[in-house]
């Protein structure tokens, strides 16, 4: 006999798959369903987002640390970047992991809708994000870095940094054959506003880029050659309206990042006495828009500039020349004008610099001398200034075949003031300008070459992890990468 008790269990657990079954006819899914809340997002508002949190993370890892190593800016406290020792950059590596996982998106979801502009929008950005993330660690996640949601791979290889570069580069080819300026319209473009031949000439010069930097490694010229000979086919930045730069708002929270900083921790922050020196040696007026004078020179009324050295113990720095009131703080455009820094990716300045080492070096056909000058008057015309009439006859400026790739080296690292990340790694692969290694630093006398991995690594994916590190070498910021193995 069974149980009343016993009974109605067992009914109960009987009635179970028929409740659900029910549940799915009575709409409950539909109930469930938020109809505010879209379940796909379009590439026109995934792609803003995009930019402001790309751009805001590489502002914000130059002001932290790139500026730094660059030796552009100094920290008079809490100067451990500023001596080297350097913990995990994790920031930096999540930053543009999680905005790549958005690229991804909107790759796919363009390819869905056919919408090529967009395709080609998302290739460019996926280069420049996977490039800053292999110069500043070597291998990484590449291939396999974003198939969680499509394949389930929650554990990435690392891929080889040739491997990465040729990636890069094939990516860049595809989009400048995708993007069309008689295509598809795009919105939310909130970097060239919708102007689709800027980013073509975006993907270009990236790609030139990129291939000055292999050019230790393999033989480029063809390739630069190509870009460089066909202007139709590959068109390039040819005015600073091309730059890639993002342009803040004065509204919160698009403002450049930095403003929002608290004015003591701005404070932290010096004009290098590498830079400053450096500016100083050759009258260079760009010194008035990166640094302010000192307070104690301003009051007295004969404006003087003098920079912090790098690496200094905190009261050494705070008391170096004196006071506070004795040194030169960055210029007011990093911090009091919230809409007048720009988030700077890649300019005309730049591009004019690497073509002149390439026509020095014989890797394409021009004239060194030429690129060497237009890059210097595009980094002016960025700034809105023009220099004395004198400034390009200067012996220290003026073009000499015998130190050729020196100055273009250093007026390169000029052009790239705030732009702390790329004056790393193009310092590290030409050893331009020449820069002694931080005053206390704690790095046996060494200037870092790359990051450490982040410390989740070595848990979350340690088989991955540890093959590259058998491949590449120790995990430590001395250990040269690919790109640097000569």
């Amino acid at each position: 006999m069974i149980s009343l008790k016993k009974y109605r269990t067992t009914t109960m657990i009987a009635l179970i798959p028929l409740l659900f079954v029910w549940g799915c006819d009575l709409g409950y899914d539909e109930l469930n369903t938020n109809p505010n809340e879209p379940v796909e997002v379009e590439p026109d508002l995934l792609l803003p987002g995009i930019l402001k949190q790309s751009v805001d993370n590489t502002v914000e890892n130059s002001m932290s640390v790139g500026n730094i190593v660059a030796q552009h800016t100094s920290k008079v406290l809490f100067g451990g970047n500023d001596r080297y020792n350097w913990q995990s950059f994790s920031g930096f590596w999540n930053g543009n992991y999680n905005t790549l996982r958005n690229v991804s998106d909107m790759h796919r979801i363009s390819e869905e809708n056919g919408n090529d502009n967009y395709r080609g929008i998302s290739l460019v950005l996926k280069s420049w994000l996977f490039s800053q993330l292999t110069d500043a660690y070597g291998d990484i996640p590449y291939s396999d870095a974003l198939g969680a949601k499509d394949n389930g791979t929650n554990s990435p290889a690392y891929d080889q940094q040739s491997d990465i570069y040729q990636g890069l580069l094939d990516d860049l080819e595809e989009a400048n054959e995708l993007l069309d300026p008689s295509g598809m319209e795009v919105s939310g473009d909130i970097l060239y506003d919708g102007d689709i031949l800027k980013w073509q000439k975006f993907a270009n010069s990236l790609s030139l880029r990129l291939l000055m930097r292999i050019s230790d490694k393999t033989d480029v010229s063809s390739d630069m050659q190509e870009i460089i000979n066909n202007p139709s086919t590959y068109p390039v930045f040819e005015s600073v309206d091309d730059n890639a730069a993002l342009t803040y708002l004065s509204d919160n929270p698009n403002q450049f990042p930095v403003y929002t900083y608290r004015t003591g921790t701005f404070q932290e922050y010096r004009a290098s006495k590498t830079l400053v020196d450096e500016l100083n040696d050759i009258d260079d007026p760009r010194l008035n828009v990166f640094a302010e004078p000192t307070d104690v020179s301003t009051e007295a009324g004969e404006p003087e500039f003098v920079g912090v050295p790098n690496g200094l113990e905190d009261d050494e720095a705070a008391n170096y020349n004196g006071s506070p009131g004795d040194q030169s703080r960055m210029g007011t455009l990093y911090f009091d004008e919230p809409d007048a820094a720009q988030g700077l990716i890649m300019t005309l300045a730049e591009l004019n610099f690497i073509l002149a080492e390439a026509a020095q070096k014989d890797i394409i056909n021009g004239d060194a001398e030429t690129y060497y000058n237009d890059g210097m008057e595009a980094s002016f015309e960025q700034y809105d200034i023009t220099p004395d009439a004198d400034y390009f006859t200067n012996p220290d400026v003026a073009f000499d075949q015998g130190r050729a790739l020196e100055q273009i080296g250093s007026q390169k690292w000029i052009s790239l003031f705030f732009n702390g990340l790329e004056a790393w790694f193009d310092w590290r692969r030409t050893g331009y300008p020449v820069l002694e290694p931080s005053a206390r630093n704690v790095n046996d006398d060494q200037i870092p070459v790359r990051f450490r991995y982040p410390t989740e690594e070595q848990s979350l994916n340690a088989t991955n992890y540890e093959e590259a590190l058998e491949r590449q070498g120790d995990d430590n910021i001395n250990t040269e990468m690919w790109l640097l193995d000569n």
